[in-house]
């Protein structure tokens, strides 16, 4: 609203006298003056009763008629004057009318936004930029389900989360703590739920379906960008997200069982003993597996937690899903390795969906721990062979162990000499003896396929063996030799990829 509207309703209700209406700045919020302001916005309408203590006057101002009306420079300000009697009635009444305006306006603008866009995540990201600060969606068990990129978190905390796909468990515990997450109500009021973690002041209103309560809507704001209003508006935007989600993305309203719920709270870091008794009924296949399912592109047109898990009951009975934007824990009997094919069917051909696979366990207390190993065999394995699409940790749980090892390790130094030795003499000598052990190697020490694999007849390979033998003094039928320089193979992959892949994230639930 501007000042002349605002003031026009206000004749109607009050004695109320306008003095100037030089311009039309829309008027965001009603203050009154407490004379410790050192700055006035010139989108705020200001009332005060005593102009004697003013040293600068606002733009926007109504005071009362006790206030001398010859101070005011009518050319370049919007003034009035309220009777004392109606001062407080005044001031009330506009910043109802302010507030009112503005959320018509904003409840208008966001729902004509969800029109033109269709799509959850993008008006995430435009309400985003309305706050001027971040915005986070997430559903009842603190699973990431959207976040703003054109504003994106800073918060590292936050930061942390949305890498992972959700929070982990002694986050929520904290939040959970807070006195106003407590004491909060059940309906789509705001919330502070800041806390000692981060420095940043977060607001959180529910979003409702159907009125089912699905999740929470968080900003988060800079150190600069709050604003009164945000309480307001965070509500209202809840609301359309609530709407957006019933419209478009019903999947997220779906609904978990006892099953899925437990096994959330152990990938996230719950200890089993700190879960409700409701879970001791559940039961479990005796030896289990996990395979974590990963878009390596188009993660956007990843299925959702819902269809993934019905379409997956028809192919394995008694699997379980935990998923988020773009990749997928899928936990079952070892029985998955043989339908793992059938599995990977399931998605879209366009997110070239890979596969990482546990070792095998039998106590579910331990998921989290086998979860990490599906995790690791398909980042390690992506990096190793991205030609491939299905890595179990039993292949690529020796190139885990090196990947891991602090980047301030130089691994060369665990390389067998034999390796760079035979780099140095082919490079000297135009030859391929480091190729050929390597091979050799690969193919279990197995001479004839080790011909084959180079195209060379057997004879060739035995001899280039037995030169290998005498430069590097090795003898190649010790099984321990052989274990050093398979070993150092590994290494040796890593540390070239590593170089490759320097600096190169997984974004994942895990």
């Amino acid at each position: 609203m501007i000042f002349r509207d605002i003031i026009s309703r206000l004749e109607s209700m009050c004695q109320i006298e306008k003095l100037s209406d030089s311009f039309e700045d829309e008027i965001l919020e009603v203050q009154f003056i407490d004379f410790r302001q050192q700055e006035f916005s010139d989108n705020i309408l200001y009332f005060s009763n005593n102009m004697q203590e003013c040293s600068k006057l606002p733009r926007q101002c109504v005071f009362s008629e006790s206030v001398a009306k010859g101070r005011f420079d009518l050319d370049n300000g919007n003034y009035a004057i309220v009777s004392e009697s109606d001062f407080g009635y005044a001031f009330n009444t506009a910043f109802q009318l302010v507030i009112g305006s503005h959320k018509d306006d904003y409840y208008e603008s966001m729902m004509s936004t969800l029109d033109r866009v269709k799509d959850v995540d993008t008006l995430i990201d435009i309400g985003s930029q309305t706050f001027g600060a971040s915005l986070v969606f997430i559903d009842r068990d603190f699973r990431i389900l959207s976040y703003s990129t054109q504003i994106p978190v800073t918060d590292d905390l936050w930061k942390k989360n949305i890498e992972r796909g959700y929070c982990d468990y002694e986050f929520i515990q904290t939040v959970k703590s807070l006195k106003s997450v407590q004491m909060a109500d059940s309906t789509m009021n705001p919330i502070e739920v800041s806390c000692s973690s981060s420095p940043f002041q977060k607001f959180s209103s529910r979003v409702y379906c159907h009125d089912t309560w699905i999740g929470f809507l968080i900003v988060i704001e800079g150190y600069d960008s709050y604003r009164p209003e945000h309480v307001e508006m965070l509500r209202i935007l809840s609301g359309v997200v609530g709407y957006a989600v019933m419209k478009y993305a019903p999947s997220y309203m779906y609904m978990t069982s006892d099953y899925h719920r437990f096994l959330y709270n152990l990938i996230i870091g719950a200890e089993p003993a700190s879960l409700p008794e409701a879970y001791t009924h559940l039961t479990f296949p005796s030896e289990l597996q996990v395979l974590y399912c990963k878009a390596t592109r188009n993660g956007s047109q990843f299925p959702r937690e819902g269809e993934l898990s019905e379409a997956l009951t028809m192919v394995m009975p008694g699997c379980h899903v935990i998923s988020q934007r773009d990749n997928a824990a899928i936990i079952g009997s070892s029985e998955m390795l043989n339908k793992i094919g059938s599995i990977a069917a399931l998605f879209p051909d366009k997110c070239r969906v890979k596969i990482g696979v546990s070792l095998p366990f039998s106590n579910i207390e331990t998921l989290r721990a086998h979860f990490r190993e599906a995790i690791d065999a398909f980042e390690t394995g992506e990096m190793l062979d991205a030609d491939i699409g299905i890595y179990t940790f039993e292949d690529y749980g020796i190139y885990v162990m090196f990947r891991t090892v602090s980047d301030s390790e130089d691994l060369s130094r665990y390389l067998h000499p034999a390796i760079p030795k035979l780099a140095d003499y082919d490079k000297a000598n135009n030859a391929n003896l480091e190729l050929t052990l390597h091979t050799y190697l690969k193919h279990a020490c197995n001479t004839t396929e080790t011909a084959d694999a180079l195209y060379l007849h057997r004879n060739s390979v035995i001899y280039r063996l037995r030169r290998i033998e005498e430069l590097c003094d090795i003898d190649l039928t010790d099984t321990d030799t052989r274990f050093r320089l398979r070993l150092s193979y590994a290494i040796s992959n890593v540390i070239n990829q590593k170089r490759k892949w320097a600096g190169k994230q997984f974004g994942s639930l895990g």
